[in-house]
């Protein structure tokens, strides 16, 4: 059963460099960009701030879990309890980065939404629907994304005025 947690934990652990990687370069990305055009503001409802600084504080608290269980298992020398622990860290870290990337950014003439960096000129076919999703066409292909957590009258506002 000790083999069964060793490999177990060897391929969390891949999981979780993973989307912690991917979280590091979303974030990244979203400086790079604010750092360039200098205007871009995040296009959060107040639903969505709260939304997103209440699974910042789980993050953490999913790290505190994961040191946590690390010292325990560490002490009672079981690979289970680390185990544990790292699952929690690894489903949460997956859950927050496909949340992450949903994040809309918001420039005078860009739109960066996650990595993606949209031109607001070239997007084509805009639908706001009610099922509180986007979808557009840019560069001749269609992209859909949610907008669960979007503030949608601004959103509106910044595409009508594309020029």
């Amino acid at each position: 059963m000790s083999q069964f947690y060793t490999i177990s934990l060897f391929l969390l652990l891949l999981v979780f460099i993973y989307f912690t990687y991917q979280i590091m370069n979303l974030l990244v990305t979203m400086l790079k960009q604010r750092k360039k055009e200098g205007a871009m503001e995040f296009c959060l409802s107040s639903t969505g701030k709260y939304a997103y600084i209440g699974m910042i504080v789980g993050y953490v608290v999913a790290w505190a879990i994961f040191i946590w269980t690390c010292i325990v298992g560490w002490q009672l020398d079981s690979l289970q309890w680390i185990n544990n622990g790292l699952s929690v860290l690894t489903i949460y870290t997956l859950i927050f980065s496909m949340q992450l990337a949903n994040i809309i950014l918001l420039g005078k003439k860009h739109m960066l939404i996650g990595r993606l960096l949209v031109d607001y000129r070239k997007m084509k076919k805009v639908d706001l629907n009610s099922k509180r999703e986007m979808t557009f066409v840019y560069a001749q292909k269609t992209f859909r994304f949610s907008t669960r957590f979007i503030d949608i009258k601004k959103l509106r506002a910044t595409i009508a005025r594309k020029g």
